[in-house]
Formats: C-alpha cells, sequence, structure tokens
C-alpha cells in the first residue's frame, strides 16, 4: 500500500529509487514488490525503468460504489450545471479527514485546471468538503476540529469555534459556500448528495473566479443539480 500511494498528482510516473523514498522501504525490499505488481499488472514499466498505475487498478477501482455509482448517476447533471453556468463543476465524496475529486467538468476556456480528479483537500477548505463534514456523523466533526488545521491563504478559517458554528448554518441553508479559503482568486458553492437512506455521500460544486459568484442563484442551481442526483439515485435503487 505504501508503494501504490505513492503516485498521485505530480507523481504520475516513478522511478524505483523515488518510490522506495517515497513509500519508506529498503531498495532490495522495494524491488521485489515492484516486480510482483508489474507482474501482477498493478503497475507497469516503461521502458525508460519508470514505473505507473496499471489498467488493473482502474478495473478494479470501477467497481467502487461510492465513487463510480454517484459518478455514473451525477454526469448528466454535472454537464447541465457546466452549461448552464459556464463554469467547472465538480463532484466530491469524504474520505477520512478529506474530500476527494471523482469528476470534474469544465467550459474549454475555463481559467481553472484544479482541483483535478483524484486531488485530495482537508474538509474545512472547500465547499464540497464543508458540506461533507458539516453531514458527517459527530464523532469526526469532533475528532477533525480537534486537529491541526491546515491554513491556504490569509482567509482560511481554521477555528474550531467558528467553524463549527458555520457548519450548524450550512446544515440549515442546504449549501456551503467556500471564499477565498483554497486560492485568492476563485470561490465555490456547493450542495450536498444523498442516497436512498438520506445519507449524504457526495457533493457537488461550482467553481467561480472571484468577483463572480452571485451566491443565491448559484446555490439554487447547485442544490437543484444534487436534488436530481439524489433522486436518480434513490429511483435506481428502488427500480432494482
Amino acid at each position: 500500500m505504501g508503494i501504490l500511494r505513492s503516485f498521485g498528482e505530480g507523481n504520475e510516473a516513478l522511478s524505483a529509487s523515488e518510490i522506495s523514498r517515497l513509500a519508506g522501504l529498503p531498495m532490495s525490499t522495494c524491488h521485489r514488490i515492484l516486480s510482483a505488481l508489474v507482474e501482477q499488472r498493478l503497475l507497469e514499466k516503461s521502458p525508460e525503468g519508470r514505473y505507473h498505475v496499471g489498467l488493473v487498478l482502474w478495473e478494479m477501482a470501477s467497481y467502487a460504489p461510492r465513487s463510480v455509482g454517484v459518478q455514473r448517476l451525477a454526469l448528466p447533471f454535472m454537464r447541465d450545471l457546466s452549461t448552464i453556468t459556464q463554469y467547472p463543476v465538480h463532484l466530491a465524496v469524504r474520505e477520512g479527514s478529506e474530500s476527494v475529486f471523482i469528476e470534474r467538468l469544465a467550459p474549454a476556456d475555463s481559467p481553472f485546471d484544479r482541483p483535478r480528479v483524484g486531488s485530495r483537500y482537508p474538509l474545512h477548505v472547500t465547499s464540497v468538503g464543508l458540506v461533507l463534514l458539516a453531514n458527517a456523523p459527530a464523532a469526526v466533526q469532533d475528532g477533525f476540529l480537534s486537529g491541526s488545521l491546515r491554513t491556504y491563504t490569509p482567509l482560511t478559517e481554521t477555528d474550531p469555534v467558528r467553524l463549527r458554528k458555520r457548519l450548524a448554518g450550512i446544515r440549515t441553508q442546504g449549501f456551503a459556500v467556500s471564499d477565498r479559503q483554497v486560492v485568492l482568486d476563485a470561490i465555490s458553492v456547493a450542495a450536498p448528495i444523498r442516497d436512498w437512506t438520506g445519507t449524504v455521500v457526495a457533493a457537488i460544486s461550482v467553481n467561480t473566479p472571484l468577483g463572480r459568484l452571485h451566491e443565491q442563484s448559484a446555490a439554487h442551481a447547485v442544490q437543484t443539480a444534487a436534488l436530481g442526483i439524489t433522486r436518480s439515485w434513490q429511483q435506481s435503487v428502488s427500480s432494482s
């Protein structure tokens, strides 16, 4: 797992020595495991001797219901939302104390190229993360807010008391806004997606340049898309 987790954004192709360092493994151990992973096609090795994720891992990932299941249902609504707003639309799920972006749609002329699919951010900084944290179990919220909270910009909110009050507001209003919490030239708004039990399992957001977000209209559009995905999920379960 240490070897597999070495790969990510910016680390798409790695040498054995780089993997050994990132995974914290001796070179001999690393070489032995790399050979086994290549043999099983979980990793692939280029002619230059660099390793990258193999197709077998992508095939296995396609069976993860929390990502691909909601992604498949969300895509038509994400396309409509991006077309209507002309801004990037993102889909994310919670993994521990992070939001993981599992889908992204954006106009060809979008000024933003991030967050990319596979990107991870602490829950307190992005609008999707705030939605997921606000609707997480109390134990998850308490554990997260009692830890060290990373600062990205001078505006990143890291005070646990203010964050807790903010999370309560998100649950009440049904959407979250991240105003220059990650970068100083972007604002996003997100809404929750629920499964057939009513549990929040994902969040959808629109990312806009600074000064172009009309909060109420953006929130209404995102909430409408999230509700459509939720109903689509519930209908797919009831029909099966």
